[in-house]
């Protein structure tokens, strides 16, 4: 058989890679017994240079475990942090001053509007005039100094207006009569 020049270099790659594949095993004495045997086999073209080179690594028996050592190793924490660390020059702004609290009294009580509407008013002579007052559906008629509904009294009836006291609160208001008398 002959031997061309393309196929003497594929099989010293091969030969090459399958001692690699030999030396990288992770148990020593196989690497070694491999190394040394494939070195003194001369196997197709391999260079004596690498077989003894394999038998040294082979034969170091702090090989395997620096592998295993190196293979298992962590890094430690703060190492890391800091590893791609940058640097801010930012300096917060100091919190607002805290708004001072303002109380305000609570407005006055004030009484409701008026559930009055003025229907009309009556007056008898010599009599006192009677004012008819609407609240929803319900009349009432209601003289001067009357109280209704223990809620408005009526005070005075003058310049068209009629004064009603809300009780509860013993606030004024005016209702107007439509007419001024």
């Amino acid at each position: 058989m002959v031997l061309t020049k393309r196929l003497k270099l594929l099989c010293a790659a091969a030969a090459a890679i399958g001692i690699y594949i030999l030396l990288s095993r992770p148990d020593p004495s196989a690497t070694t017994l491999s190394a040394v045997d494939s070195g003194a086999r001369g196997e197709a073209g391999a260079p004596a240079a690498n077989a003894a080179h394999a038998t040294m690594r082979a034969s170091n028996p702090d090989n395997g475990s620096l592998l295993a050592r190196l293979a298992h190793r962590v890094a430690a924490s703060k190492t890391v942090g800091s590893l791609f660390h940058t640097q801010s020059w930012y300096v917060a702004p100091p919190a607002p001053p805290p708004v001072p609290v303002v109380e305000v009294a609570p407005p006055p009580p004030t009484a409701p509007p008026l559930p009055f509407t003025v229907l009309g008013s009556y007056a008898r002579p010599g009599d006192s005039t009677v004012y008819f007052l609407t609240r929803g559906d319900r009349v009432f008629d209601v003289h001067v100094g009357d109280t209704i509904d223990n809620t408005y009294s009526v005070d005075s009836a003058a310049n068209g207006q009629l004064q009603l006291t809300y009780k509860p609160l013993n606030i004024q208001q005016a209702l107007p009569l439509g007419v001024s008398q």
